[in-house]
């Protein structure tokens, strides 16, 4: 069996425990708002193009066998309704101005790639973390490399969203070792604005994993203006314990280069986004203990 991968990252220290290779799967139902990594919105493979490195010599015209490349005004444009991605044009694109992103991987081929770091999982406590994008956007695909992460004995997490169907969350749950559930919005209709796409699978999903006692850890992005007023903060707590979770990991929000969202000839939503001080990081995991929650925070690296 094939799927779409994005990148392997490997030594990840914030994917769950241990030092971990994060296997970043591509496509995802949300459209968060704070997103940093768009070439993981669609699932298949698709090309960037970074204008300031592209020197005009235009081989990408000679490049492209169904004539999708034309100039104007100087600059190489791509026609997409005619393109196919077939990535030809990167492949000849002499200054990496054009670039595929995401490639087709056979499950077995993927496993070896895992299996390099084995010793590092073993000496650290790690293992592998499918993530997104949204990992279980391509479920069967994810069942397959978790059934071979048991055989290979390598600790497995997949961090999911949520917004699946709830068979395929609970055969995620039977296979992995952990489940990563980012619960961004509590609030049906925020969660609509912020995200593209309604709250209330998720929810359900979330009261499905406790049922049947997975081991589930809650992630909880704190994105200012969004998501970290003390009431909601406060609400979403009360939630997680309800359900009868205890766990919950802070992720503050980091403003990162969104070069990618132009590369892409998309618009970047997150611009006007602030990261969010010590103060509101402190104040999320005050509201969380008061709830009688565990809570870390979580810092990413990147």
């Amino acid at each position: 069996m094939t799927g779409y991968v994005l990148r392997i990252d490997r030594g990840s220290a914030h994917d769950g425990p241990g030092l971990r290779t994060a296997v970043v799967l591509k496509g995802c139902p949300l459209r968060c708002t704070w997103c940093d990594t768009p070439e993981s919105h669609r699932t298949g493979p698709e090309l960037m193009f970074h204008s300031e490195r592209c020197v005009r010599c235009f081989e990408c015209f000679d490049d492209c066998k169904l004539g999708a490349i034309s100039g104007a005004d100087g600059q190489p444009v791509v026609d997409l309704d005619v393109c196919r991605w077939c990535g030809d044009c990167a492949d000849g694109c002499s200054t990496d101005a054009r670039r595929q992103v995401g490639s087709v991987m056979t499950e077995s081929r993927l496993l070896q790639e895992i299996e390099i770091d084995a010793p590092v999982h073993r000496q650290t406590g790690g293992g592998v973390t499918f993530t997104g994008g949204e990992p279980l956007l391509q479920a069967e695909f994810l069942f397959r490399l978790l059934e071979g992460c048991r055989a290979l004995d390598i600790h497995s997490a997949v961090d999911t969203c949520g917004a699946a169907s709830p068979w395929a969350v609970e055969r995620a749950a039977e296979l992995a070792d952990l489940i990563l559930y980012d619960l961004k919005h509590v609030d049906d209709e925020r969660h609509r604005r912020i995200t593209g796409s309604s709250n209330r699978e998720i929810l359900d999903n979330l009261r499905l994993l406790s049922r049947i006692e997975a081991a589930v850890r809650v992630r909880f992005p704190v994105i200012p203006g969004l998501n970290d007023d003390e009431g909601h903060v406060r609400r979403l707590a009360e939630f997680v314990s309800s359900v009868g979770l205890s766990e919950v990991d802070v992720l503050p929000y980091r403003h990162v280069f969104a070069g990618s969202y132009e590369a892409l000839g998309r618009t970047n939503p997150s611009a006007a986004l602030t990261e969010p001080g010590p103060d509101a990081v402190t104040a999320a995991v005050r509201v969380f203990a008061a709830c009688g929650l565990t809570a870390a925070v979580v810092r990413r690296s990147v």
